[in-house]
């Protein structure tokens, strides 16, 4: 039986039976990739330097940044010194919040596969 679980603007579609089958691909990745893995605290870490910048630095500059640009084109906010000053500094944060992520990864690559050289 066909259920509308997943509906677009496009009226994509997707039955019980392609959620369940994505479900169980998405499953058998993940069990993959942990019967690969001899350590996980490699996974955690690497995890944790992406998503915490981007939680703390990244998502929400960039949910300012948009939001703020889309009221300045409908008009509903007015350009102001501030406005100017705050986007700007929502635009160094961003660049933080990569930076933060780059250095996360990198860091915790080296002390996995290089050991020592931190």
């Amino acid at each position: 039986e066909k259920h509308k679980i997943i509906t677009t603007t496009t009226t994509t579609t997707m039955t019980d039976e392609t959620s369940e089958r994505l479900t169980k691909l998405i499953l058998c990745a993940i069990t993959a990739v942990a019967l690969m893995l001899k350590n996980a605290g490699f996974v955690v870490s690497l995890v944790g330097a992406l998503l915490g910048s981007a939680i703390i630095y990244i998502f929400p500059s960039i949910l300012f940044l948009k939001f703020t640009s889309t009221r300045l084109a409908n008009r509903t906010i007015l350009k102001s010194k501030r406005l100017t000053l705050e986007r700007l500094a929502n635009k160094i944060l961003f660049v933080f919040g990569v930076f933060c992520a780059i250095l996360g990864v990198a860091v915790t690559v080296l002390t996995e596969f290089f050991p020592g050289t931190i």
